[in-house]
């Protein structure tokens, strides 16, 4: 996944998009609102049959530098969702997904104040998948500094983890616990004590 650098302006010196303002997106007919990007975040779950997932301590830039984030990334025009997570998880991790195995978790959508959505700034909508993983295929690329595989036992803090993936992961870890009823789940539809392990949003 690439992210842009620098300041994108129009031919007369204007950002495109000025800082702070909604990305709005115009029509030949005048007609324009803001809008969402669709991305994607795979929890990846290893072999070894302990509660795991591989997180990705992303570098420096651009956003939430430094922290630790489930692998994921945009989603490029007219690709697949499945094919975006599969590729993501790939290129940031070096792993391979076992065939079969990728499948829809959740989706997150809906204002920053709701479990899965802090450090939301762009109002993104994140498909979420899990995995298993297969074979290490390459070395993570250059956006990614550290691959950790981490579990219950040995969580990182709330705020070393980026995007609300903290949460995302306790969604996970209650599924495991008790199964939703029905998957992907639409987060923004329910509330914490259905989305959470007992005591999750007070951890830190």
């Amino acid at each position: 996944m690439s992210y842009f650098k620098g300041h994108l302006t129009l031919p007369g010196g204007l950002p495109v998009v000025a800082p702070d303002d909604p990305h709005n997106c115009f029509f030949p007919t005048g007609w324009n609102r803001p809008y969402s990007h669709a991305t994607v975040a795979t929890i990846l779950l290893n072999d070894t049959g302990e509660i795991a997932a591989v997180v990705v301590r992303r570098p420096d830039e651009p956003a939430e530098g430094g922290k630790l984030a489930l692998p994921g990334g945009y989603v490029e025009l007219g690709q697949r969702l499945i094919d975006a997570a599969a590729t993501e998880v790939l290129e940031e991790t070096g792993y391979s997904i076992i065939p079969g195995t990728l499948e829809m978790f959740a989706i997150m959508d809906g204002p920053t104040l709701l479990p899965g959505r802090a450090n939301e700034h762009d109002s993104n909508i994140v498909v979420v998948f899990t995995a298993r993983a297969g074979e290490k295929m390459q070395e993570h690329d250059d956006e990614v500094t550290d691959v950790l595989w981490i579990g219950k036992r040995n969580l990182p803090r709330r705020e070393q983890v980026a995007f609300g993936h903290f949460d995302i992961m306790g969604m996970w870890f209650r599924h495991l616990e008790r199964p939703f009823d029905v998957l992907p789940i639409v987060p923004s539809g329910m509330n914490s004590t259905e989305l959470l392990p007992p005591g999750w949003l007070a951890r830190t």
